[in-house]
């Protein structure tokens, strides 16, 4: 969950910052699948001073769901394969690109979302997921090997 907050705030500031459009933005492009574009629209014109509870939090809610289910994935990939140390690090950053590049031509178009990564650039936003979804993600073996090296529980006798 760390990565997924770490990238959503990424998100967020480039998107107010950099196109200068709303601060909460990326989280109404994540709910628009759901709930339409009607709070996206204004946020692209009105920029940092439109804000809409009801699709901020559903985008939000949606976005850390995407980011749970890929960290599970990958909490899984690095119990099985022992992940520990530099590898880890380094799988979880060639992982978080992974997923970008997985959400961006495969999941965003499927689902119809608005892809306002375009705006900034995929490139951009696939190298900010592995260092902010991705670098997390790597280090959750090193700082807890107990969880990704032990063996299997013993049965009770």
């Amino acid at each position: 969950m760390v990565g997924g907050i770490l990238m959503a705030l990424f998100t967020m500031l480039a998107t107010a910052t950099y196109l200068q459009m709303g601060f909460f933005t990326p989280l109404y492009a994540i709910a628009a699948p759901l709930i339409g574009q009607q709070p996206l629209m204004p946020s692209l014109k009105q920029g940092g001073f439109y804000f809409a509870l009801g699709p901020a939090l559903l985008g939000l809610v949606v976005h850390l769901l995407w980011a749970a289910f890929w960290g599970l994935i990958f909490g899984l990939l690095a119990h099985r394969l022992h992940l520990t140390g530099g590898v880890s690090i380094i799988s979880g950053l060639v992982y978080g690109m992974l997923v970008m590049l997985v959400m961006i031509f495969i999941v965003v178009p499927i689902v119809g979302a608005p892809n306002l990564l375009k705006l900034l650039g995929s490139f951009v936003f696939t190298i900010s997921n592995a260092l902010f979804y991705g670098l997390p993600l790597g280090l959750w073996p090193v700082a807890q090997p107990q969880l990704f090296t032990a063996l299997p529980a013993r049965q009770a006798v």
